[in-house]
C-alpha cells in the first residue's frame, strides 16, 4: 500500500468517523429552525406533559388526535382562541407535532359550572 493511499485512508478516517460519531447528536438542544424528531412514544411523551400543559390558563384537556394529513399529535383542548395560548403552547412537544382545538369549557357530566 502506498504512502499517498495511506494519508488518504487516514484523513478519510479522521473526518468521516467524527461525523458519524457526532453529527446526529444535538445534544438534547433543539437546533435553531430545524424539525427534532421524535425519540419516544407520542402517548408516554402526552402523559409527562400533560400536568404541565394543564397549567395553561384556558387549557380544558390534553390528548392524542391527528393532523389533517394522519401524522399523529398531541391535541390540546382550549376553551377559546387566543393570542395568549397561542404563544405558550408549543408547536411541538419532543418533536411531536401540537395541535389546538376549541372545545370550550368542559365540566364534569352532572357537574355544575
Amino acid at each position: 500500500m502506498s504512502d499517498s493511499y495511506r494519508i488518504v485512508r487516514l484523513l478519510l478516517c479522521g473526518l468521516l468517523i467524527p461525523l458519524v460519531i457526532f453529527g446526529g447528536c444535538d445534544c438534547g438542544k433543539k437546533q435553531e429552525g430545524k424539525e427534532q424528531m421524535p425519540n419516544r412514544d407520542i402517548n408516554l411523551v402526552m402523559t409527562d406533559h400533560t400536568a404541565e400543559l394543564m397549567k395553561i390558563p384556558g387549557v380544558t384537556g390534553v390528548a392524542i388526535g391527528q393532523l389533517d394529513n394522519g401524522t399523529p399529535c398531541i391535541l390540546i383542548l382550549v376553551e377559546e382562541e387566543s393570542k395568549e395560548i397561542e404563544q405558550k403552547v408549543p408547536k411541538a412537544i419532543e418533536g411531536h407535532p401540537v395541535k389546538l382545538l376549541v372545545s370550550g369549557k368542559i365540566v364534569p357530566m352532572g357537574g355544575k359550572e
